[in-house]
């Protein structure tokens, strides 16, 4: 990738608007190129005429903004940046088919599906009554590798399997028990796709682009532009994003409220959380979480069954339902 085109890129992820600090200086040297005097430009992009000139007259322009000359990332950088964008586009992806499945079985029910995923919170997304009122918190949760020990470790199958971290569990129920509004996870998964999967057919210009950032010394604020990536991968409706989402569309999905899985948590603690049979477990299994382990089949209920009873039954037995630890 040369500086024409990860300029082109940055068009692509920011177009008409202000680019973020430092990527502000680029746009204006762009403005300042294509006709724009430079203390106009400057005004424009909020910043001082002095420092924009000083990247105009820069032999090179990236350099002179990222602190970086703009170089062929090696293999370690590139597959970080390939695991991280793949990630993010799976739950994208995963986010996007939830929203889909809902409005389609749900129609033109009273209770309206509110996208937080923006506040960066462990809430996906909060389900409002006619009244504006918040009745259910929901967290998407994407699983995708087999764990192939699950029937030595936890008594389940592979395909059966799905692990929660237990702080997550913890976190949930308190959130639940501070604000009176029942929390529930969301649970797809699709065996065929991973980080690693998915981001080995992002485009290269998009992971280059993003390994450069990960190591230049004055790169924007790296989470932001991951997201800015894989929002235009998403709008532009990309191969990759679109067999994504496909997939995840047509998968299994399941709820989890976090009632039941406390409930089960301390009725299969040692049976399902095998970390605490282990010794020495943090040095054997050297970066995992402690997990609980749920089986698909026998703890989870389906979404298609749970919004049947949202539906037709109302909230009212839901929350019943969810409060029991029956969902």
């Amino acid at each position: 990738m040369n500086n024409g085109e990860f300029l082109a890129l940055l068009g692509e992820m920011y177009p008409s608007e202000d680019w973020p600090k430092p990527l502000h200086l680029l746009q204006g040297a762009a403005l300042v190129d294509a006709g724009t005097a430079v203390g106009e430009a400057a005004r424009i992009v909020r910043t001082n005429k002095a420092k924009l000139a000083q990247v105009i007259a820069a032999d090179d322009r990236v350099e002179a903004v990222f602190g970086s000359k703009l170089r062929l990332v090696d293999q370690k950088e590139r597959q970080r940046a390939i695991q991280i964008l793949g990630q993010l586009l799976v739950g994208r992806a995963a986010e996007m088919a939830f929203e889909d499945i809902y409005r389609s079985e749900m129609e033109s029910h009273e209770l309206e599906l509110r996208d937080l995923r923006e506040s960066r919170t462990d809430t996906d997304y909060r389900l409002y009554n006619g009244q504006s009122r918040p009745v259910y918190r929901i967290n998407i949760k994407f699983h995708g590798s087999l764990f192939r020990r699950a029937p030595e470790l936890v008594n389940l199958e592979p395909d059966d399997c799905f692990a929660l971290a237990t702080y997550k569990i913890h976190g949930a129920l308190g959130k639940q028990q501070e604000e009176g509004l029942p929390y529930i996870f969301a649970v797809v998964g699709e065996r065929t796709l991973s980080g690693e999967s998915v981001g080995s057919e992002i485009p290269s210009r998009f992971i280059e682009a993003t390994a450069f950032c990960h190591g230049a010394p004055r790169a924007p604020g790296k989470r932001d532009f991951e997201d800015r990536a894989v929002e235009v991968l998403v709008r532009s409706a990309a191969e990759v994003f679109q067999k994504t989402y496909q997939s995840i569309r047509k998968a299994d999905w399941y709820i989890l409220s976090a009632r039941k899985a406390d409930k089960l948590l301390r009725q299969h603690l040692y049976e399902r959380v095998f970390a605490l049979r282990i010794r020495g477990f943090a040095r054997v299994f050297r970066g995992a979480e402690l997990d609980m382990h749920f089986s698909l089949s026998q703890d989870l209920v389906p979404l298609h069954t749970f919004l049947t009873v949202l539906r037709n039954e109302g909230q009212a037995k839901v929350v019943t339902l969810l409060e029991r630890g029956d969902y």
